[in-house]
């Protein structure tokens, strides 16, 4: 018998990529996967048009939520 677990499994991989592009600003996507999800699993984050302040208030806020 199987046993269901109980908690999710501690995030394994954390992925961000940002690019600035002149004139709409940055751009950044964050994937994080945990030690039970495969690639497939995951859901992409992606916001776009963002200023060096927001940018970083996304990334901050991203890690917070997936650590």
């Amino acid at each position: 018998m199987e046993q269901i677990r109980l908690f999710r499994l501690a995030t394994e991989v954390i992925h961000i990529h940002s690019t600035f592009v002149a004139g709409e600003g940055w751009h950044v996507t964050f994937t994080s996967r945990r030690q039970d999800e495969s690639w497939a699993d995951t859901r992409p984050s992606t916001y776009s048009h963002l200023t060096t302040d927001e940018l970083l208030q996304v990334i901050d806020a991203e890690l917070s939520t997936a650590l």
